[in-house]
């Protein structure tokens, strides 16, 4: 297990200027960072090249009560072939966007809204989703989950920061989990102890891939 950290302003700027969510920088860092650790590795980046992403998101339909919330598992292909961050940001935007017009994906924030401080709660239900598809069908799971822009404390001490764990999925390498709190996005990258013996390579890529 290892984390990185950014600040939420910095990731606002991105999408100020770029276009898309939140959640699109975030899996446009990702993408960046997968793609330098790749290459680390000595492998093979072609400019075609992806790797499949289980993404968990919210979604209800017209039936749902206002706590019928469900999570569904989103494919994602980042284009980790591609070079250019920005390209990288608008293509993981235009994915996305073709979810969301179904009409049916949600933003997490409506969750945390309605359960208060939701996030280790969903990041655990977006591992559960992915432990039901095969392992063939993606990479790696990424979660995002908003939480509260605004200090919380327990017995009187401040909590400095909110570092998510998402569970592996089995058959899986790497899980990554990012939450939000009080200014700043703190990242968990939960990782296969044979597998991701250079876990902290890809931490470093993605401290690299923020900025």
């Amino acid at each position: 297990y290892a984390t990185a950290h950014a600040k939420l302003s910095d990731l606002k700027e991105v999408r100020r200027a770029h276009g898309g969510t939140g959640n699109d920088v975030v899996l446009a860092i990702t993408a960046g960072a997968l793609r330098s650790w790749l290459m680390t590795r000595g492998e093979a980046v072609g400019s075609r090249a992806v790797i499949r992403a289980m993404v968990p998101v919210s979604v209800r339909d017209d039936e749902d009560s206002v706590g019928g919330n469900r999570v569904a598992a989103f494919l994602v292909d980042l284009p980790v072939g591609e070079p250019d961050p920005v390209v990288r940001l608008q293509r993981i935007s235009f994915d996305m966007a073709q979810h969301k017009e179904s009409g049916q994906m949600r933003g997490a924030e409506a969750i945390v809204a309605i359960a208060g401080f939701a996030p280790p709660t969903l990041h655990a239900m977006g591992a559960r989703v992915g432990s039901d598809l095969s392992k063939r069908v993606y990479n790696l799971v990424i979660t995002n989950v908003p939480g509260p822009q605004f200090p919380l404390f327990a017995g009187g001490a401040r909590m400095l920061a909110a570092y998510p764990v998402v569970p592996l999925p089995k058959g899986q390498a790497v899980s990554i989990g990012a939450t939000s709190y009080d200014g700043g996005v703190y990242i968990g990258v939960d990782g296969d102890r044979d597998a991701m013996a250079d876990l902290d390579v890809l931490v470093d890529c993605l401290e690299h891939a923020r900025s």
